[in-house]
């Protein structure tokens, strides 16, 4: 057990501790509370719980009761408290009732679906429960384990993709599997949410159109981290009404979480790397005493390794005791990983948020979360990973050098008060809709009163996708219902994690020969993969060579640089449609909207930044980027006219207050919604031509909008109050801001011009922020 205060003074008395603790929060030690079932399990089943030592928590027992009355259920409670368990034991509960009854499992990857499959296997060996009757359904089985599976299995277990990819051959060959499901288990839905969200959603709405033709209504089990309106976001994502069980009563020790701050060099106007920061941390773990068990987790799978690189040189004794977890090992070296962990042979794990989900490592003393993971709900699935028991553990939160990170290490009521983030998903957005059609029509023929089978609320918006595909040749009508008439497949084309159809094959260039690597979206190939770009695939970094538009082939090859590059774009917006106008402002004299817009990128150039030091070295042209056009939706507002001469005579900068205004509105926008900033963007206008006045617009960087702008602008005051505290909260003194505040690194007029203090003149003014009660 960790001695807390025996461990700060530890860390305090390190050379490169210079006062980086900003804030020490204690989560106190919970009880467990139990309860039995309404109606005792099967004999088998409570013999192994017996033999197990388990007892039911009260919040099982609850979740279990609804499922077993038939009622959707979804189970928020935090890392390690049995939500597993919960969907189980009623599914295997119900195969002694009835044996040919199949339930259909979905993790959102498929490593999570392999360990969850061993966990599984186990308990059904346990209770002599056949293994044929569960089994996995993904890429890596082979066909004829694949015709196996689906001849015995109850239980199968897969992932998003491969459903996707599956799905037109449900009708024949899993006729017996679906004509029995009871059960749809999806596991970690707080990670369903944005793109990949919307499409898992219309996804589903897929599997039950399926469904529907054999008569199968399954009752939906679903699990998550903790996250805002659970009820409000599964019935949206499934369609159908559920039951929330969201009262944890599983016990738990002492945790402490210490928030780090980066030191700040008034001097050079930078902040120490947190890369450094969490290596110097990452030892002291490892070397105090007989070392704390601790586990990394990093934002990229590069700095996954050179994490376990660094430690591994700087202890060499402790050498084979320090590992790294990322894609690219093989899966008997992940296993060999987890289990040496588990059984202490691995004291140090430094990791991507491949083990943020519920892959089982056993319990531990501590973790470090290496930059914000991008949600509170992934913060807490992290810091939920450490914990032996009821003995106290230690979590610690080091930020990067951006504005996110550094406003909830300076307002740490934020992270650990009440989870505000929206997690948002769309039905309305018609590209992705378009792309289900096309796969559903594959699957079943499509008719045309199904739209509300789809989620679409708008009949007239179903007519007119549909007749864009027949015009398309796409579609074709025969009697009442539209057939698939596309050459290519359409469930291999459109992917779940993009809403696009245009496609850039991505060639890896060898001495010998070119080997396609993967297939990237046009607007992600202009933005990050034109001609001296760096490209991170799997572990592996490569340089772009050249970039074919004719023939849509981005050729690249392997390189081991140190730096990365960011494009830099010109962006023009252009307002088409007005959906919702509101006043607001001290004299309810600004105006601000919502409402359709055309978004048009021009790529001019990019730069080229150290990797760890995030410093500019270079900057370069590019030529022949075609143009980007696209329509979304967007808020913006205008500057009244009495705001700019008080500006004028304040001497502020117009142009750069506004631009840092709406750099610090996206860098903040994730505490109201579970996105990141580059699901945003913004563009700010000394004189909007079509306005006639200065204007800022934050719009939706998605073709069609997923709802980010819509949910921005009704908390708008929300909005411009975080903006105000994220600038005041950051300690720098240049009149150009810092990357902890204005400064954003995908700025396509490379943070040209900014003006803080102009920023908060501005944003008082529009809070109503009297400046004498200003600190």
């Amino acid at each position: 057990m960790i001695d807390f205060e025996a461990f700060l003074r530890y860390i305090k008395s390190q050379d490169y501790y210079t006062g980086q603790i900003a804030h020490i929060e204690t989560f106190p030690e919970l009880r467990a509370r139990y309860d039995d079932l309404e109606k005792p399990l099967r004999k088998r089943l409570q013999r192994w719980l017996d033999n197990n030592n388990i007892k039911l928590w009260r919040h099982q027992a609850e979740a279990i009761n609804n499922i077993r009355s038939g009622k959707n259920t979804v189970t928020v409670t935090s890392t390690s408290s049995g939500k597993s368990l919960i969907y189980n034991l009623s599914v295997i509960d119900s195969l002694f009732e009835d044996p040919e009854a199949t339930a259909l499992y979905l993790f959102p990857t498929k490593a999570l679906a392999r360990d969850q499959f061993g966990i599984l296997s186990k308990l059904c060996e346990e209770i002599n429960i056949k293994q044929n009757r569960i089994g996995v359904y993904d890429g890596d089985i082979e066909p004829n384990e694949k015709r196996l599976v689906l001849a015995n299995a109850n239980i199968i277990l897969s992932n998003p993709y491969g459903l996707h990819f599956y799905l037109p051959w449900f009708k024949q060959k899993w006729r017996r599997f679906c004509s029995h499901l009871k059960y749809i288990v999806i596991d970690e839905i707080h990670i369903y949410r944005g793109i990949f969200g919307s499409n898992f959603a219309l996804l589903l709405r897929r599997l039950k159109r399926i469904l529907d033709t054999f008569g199968a209504k399954p009752i939906w089990i679903l699990s998550s981290a903790t996250i805002h309106n659970p009820k409000k976001f599964c019935e949206k994502l499934v369609g159908e009404e559920f039951v929330i069980v969201d009262k944890d009563d599983s016990p738990s020790g002492v945790k402490k979480v210490i928030l780090w701050d980066l030191p700040y060099d008034e001097f050079s106007g930078k902040y120490r790397s947190a890369h450094q920061e969490t290596k110097n941390l990452f030892i002291s773990h490892l070397k105090y005493k007989k070392g704390i068990q601790t586990l990394v987790f990093t934002l990229s799978r590069k700095m996954a390794e050179l994490q376990a690189i660094w430690t591994r040189k700087a202890l060499p004794v402790m050498k084979s005791k320090i590992q790294s977890y990322r894609a690219g090992i093989t899966k008997s070296k992940r296993r060999e990983i987890e289990q040496k962990f588990k059984e202490r042979k691995v004291l140090g794990i430094s990791s991507t948020n491949a083990l943020e989900l519920g892959i089982d490592i056993g319990s531990l003393d501590a973790t470090i979360s290496s930059g914000f993971p991008g949600t509170i709900a992934s913060f807490k699935q992290q810091i939920g990973r450490s914990g032996r028991g009821t003995d106290l553990s230690l979590s610690t939160f080091i930020p990067m050098q951006n504005p996110l990170d550094l406003f909830y290490i300076h307002n740490p009521e934020r992270l650990f008060g009440q989870i505000k983030e929206e997690v948002l998903i769309t039905l309305k957005n018609k590209y992705i809709l378009k792309n289900h059609l096309c796969c559903a029509s594959k699957e079943i023929p499509l008719k045309i009163d199904e739209y509300l089978k789809f989620g679409i609320e708008d009949q007239k918006l179903y007519e007119e996708i549909i007749n864009e595909l027949v015009d398309d040749s796409l579609l074709m009508k025969r009697g009442s219902q539209y057939y698939w008439k596309g050459v290519f497949f359409p469930n291999e084309r459109y992917n779940l994690n993009d809403l696009s159809n245009n496609s850039y094959k991505v060639i890896l260039r060898t001495t010998s020969s070119n080997e396609i690597l993967t297939i990237e979206d046009e607007s992600f190939v202009f933005r990050d993969l034109h001609p001296g770009a760096v490209y991170l695939f799997e572990t592996e970094i490569y340089t772009v060579q050249e970039l074919d538009i004719q023939e849509k082939l981005v050729f690249i090859k392997k390189s081991d640089v140190d730096y990365y590059t960011q494009s830099l774009k010109h962006t023009e917006i252009t307002p088409l449609e007005v959906v919702y106008n509101k006043n607001i402002g001290t004299m309810n004299n600004i105006e601000s909207s919502y409402g359709k817009v055309r978004v048009e990128h021009n790529y001019y150039g990019y730069k080229v930044l150290d990797t760890y030091t995030q410093e500019i070295r270079s900057r370069h042209p590019l030529e022949d980027i075609p143009v980007v056009n696209f329509e979304s939706y967007a808020l913006w507002f205008n500057i009244p006219f009495d705001y700019q001469k008080e500006l004028e005579l304040k001497g502020y900068d117009l142009g750069g207050t506004i631009h840092a205004i709406e750099h610090a509105m996206i860098a903040i926008a994730p505490t109201l919604a579970q996105i990141s900033r580059w699901d945003l963007g913004g563009v700010s206008i000394d004189f909007d031509p079509i306005k006639q006045q200065p204007m800022i617009y934050i719009y939706d960087a998605y073709r069609g909008g997923i709802g980010i702008s819509e949910l921005l602008f009704f908390n708008l005051y929300d909005l411009l109050n975080m903006a105000y505290t994220l600038i005041t909260s950051c300690t720098c003194k240049a009149p150009d801001g810092c990357p902890g505040c204005i400064m954003s690194p995908k700025c396509g007029n490379n943070n040209d011009p900014l003006n803080k203090d102009g920023a908060l003149f501005l944003l008082r003014k529009l809070l109503s922020i009297d400046p004498k009660n200003v600190s």
